[in-house]
């Protein structure tokens, strides 16, 4: 089962279903499941379960409970059996979550998380202006359907954040598994207890939970899960100070926690493996993609390159404003800070088209995270002839080849130039500036059209002015052959030999025409050839060359 939640068809259940789960599960679990459950049963109270089994109680399965105090925290564990952790593992969680606590509410300056009184599975007290953080085998929960939602199981959790309900959202406590090693549902197996002459059963974890691109195991490196775990899951608890997850649930709970642990923890690396999911969603409005967790790519480059306190902002924009959109909630922090909310999101697809190999092709200063080059190579729509940009509203889209018609197209529009390993960007501020690109991206080893939309702008100004038929490259040497622009009322490009023999004809349907390498190899041999639209009119010369 995938953490991104594929192929669900109800975006609002999408939604409503990844709110404080960890952003390391690969299933639905935690509170995420708490909160679904109570969408699902409209406000219902979902039945307690739990894990023990005959006549054994909850307590059976530790004996004494131990506490580490920090300056902010009190972490609640125990020594022996299915919940033991080690002084270690402990300590580690300790000095993480205290810099998560520094990142996010020293310098970030976000409100500070409220935690409950009492912890929920080993019910012990917490000390007054503490926030409370047990570690404990997460499926051995206490009333698991109260924490893991209708199910009552976390399938590959990390931790939970779990909230008081939808009549006390704010208050939350962190639950921590204590090894990272999680039940195998193909191959599962019990473990007993012996207590005062009982035996007291339960699932065994017996797989670890490996990081999905460098395949170690976070069950023998968990001080790396620990760390990504600390700075996510306790954004949870901040981000419900500002906004209840039963009444408003959005994607933006997942894409800006997953996005802060990459900052507080960029050498794990944990979100990579979200992101070619997000990517291969281009053309979907961004607060619809299903890939909520590769959305952090978004939350990263507003992070890295307008404003490190931008988060807050939105946070805060949402307490204000519970019923608006996130759309209304960026542009708000957008313009506050006297920029266009189009012109950053424009700037946005732009910095992102430097992903994957084709980070390579620029400077690192252009990219928005250091990562950039590990990241999946952006996917584009492949055209040869003319076409027409779709870029719906709150979305960007990126084409390959081919040259666009811009009448009427309303949004941003730019395009990057690759030649000899290097690419140099253009901006499009009318449909004028393309005449003198069309020149360019001729000359172009490649091209990559890049275009955005937010809210409803007004389309380019100006009109394509009318040029004379090319082709291009010429000489043609390799690859494609084009010809541009090609003119409506015509049907067919013509190709004729010196003495003016037919050579062939190319039918057309758009205002740019190409042929591949295969099928002018078949067609034409080296030498002078001559080129028209239709049958009639003047011809220009093409020279082949291989």
């Amino acid at each position: 089962m995938s953490r991104t939640l594929r192929n669900l068809l109800n975006v609002w259940t999408i939604l409503a279903t990844t709110l404080a789960v960890s952003a390391f599960a690969h299933g639905r679990c935690g509170t995420m499941q708490a909160v679904e459950s109570w969408i699902e049963n409209k406000g219902k109270v979902t039945t307690a379960a739990t894990t023990t089994q005959g006549s054994c109680e909850v307590e059976d399965y530790y004996d004494s409970v131990y506490s580490k105090t920090t300056s902010h925290f009190q972490i609640f564990y125990v020594l022996n059996g299915p919940h033991a952790a080690t002084e270690k593992f402990v300590d580690s969680l300790a000095v993480n979550l205290e810099k998560a606590w520094d990142l996010h509410i020293s310098k970030n300056k976000m409100l500070v998380p409220k935690g409950r009184d009492t912890t929920v599975h080993y019910q012990k007290p917490v000390k007054s202006g503490l926030y409370g953080v047990e570690v404990l085998e997460l499926n051995l929960v206490r009333n698991p359907k109260t924490v893991h939602g209708s199910s009552g199981f976390c399938e590959d959790c990390f931790a939970v954040t779990n909230f008081s309900g939808r009549n006390n959202w704010q208050t939350s406590e962190l639950m921590i598994d204590n090894d990272f090693m999680v039940v195998d549902l193909f191959n599962s197996e019990y473990a007993s207890l012996d207590v005062g002459g009982k035996k007291c059963k339960y699932w065994k974890s017996t797989k670890p939970i490996i990081h999905a691109t460098e395949k170690y195991s976070y069950a023998e490196k968990w001080d790396k899960a620990i760390r990504v775990t600390a700075f996510h899951e306790l954004y949870h608890a901040i981000q419900v100070r500002y906004l209840s997850p039963y009444e408003h649930m959005n994607f933006w709970f997942e894409a800006s926690a997953t996005g802060m642990e990459e900052v507080g923890a960029p050498e794990v690396n944990d979100y990579v493996r979200y992101i070619p999911e997000f990517l291969d969603q281009t053309g979907t409005p961004i607060d619809q993609n299903t890939a909520i967790y590769g959305a952090s790519l978004f939350f990263l480059y507003l992070h890295n390159r307008v404003d490190s306190l931008f988060d807050k902002s939105i946070w805060e924009n949402f307490s204000k404003n519970p019923e608006g959109s996130f759309r209304q909630q960026y542009a708000s922090a957008v313009e506050a800070r006297k920029k266009n909310p189009q012109d950053v999101f424009q700037d946005f697809a732009e910095r992102l088209a430097y992903s994957g190999k084709n980070s390579k092709a620029v400077d690192s200063s252009a990219w928005f995270s250091a990562d950039q080059p590990l990241w999946k190579t952006i996917p584009y729509i492949y055209s040869t002839e003319g076409f027409r940009p779709d870029s719906s509203i709150f979305s960007y889209n990126y084409y390959g080849a081919g040259f666009p018609n811009l009448e009427n197209y309303a949004g941003k529009a730019s395009v990057l130039l690759f030649k000899n390993g290097h690419a140099s960007l253009r901006k499009i501020s009318s449909i004028n500036t393309l005449d003198s690109l069309r020149t360019e991206s001729f000359a172009a080893d490649s091209i990559i059209w890049i275009f955005s939309r937010f809210e409803n702008p007004s389309p380019l100004p100006g009109k394509l002015a009318s040029k004379p038929l090319r082709a291009y490259p010429t000489p043609w040497r390799h690859g494609n052959l084009c010809f541009a622009p090609l003119p409506l009322d015509k049907k067919f490009i013509e190709i004729r030999n010196r003495r003016g023999d037919l050579v062939f004809r190319e039918n057309y349907n758009g205002e740019t025409h190409c042929l591949d390498e295969n099928f002018i190899k078949s067609k034409m041999v080296p030498g002078v050839y001559r080129y028209r639209a239709g049958s009639s009119g003047k011809t220009k010369d093409l020279m082949i060359i291989y």
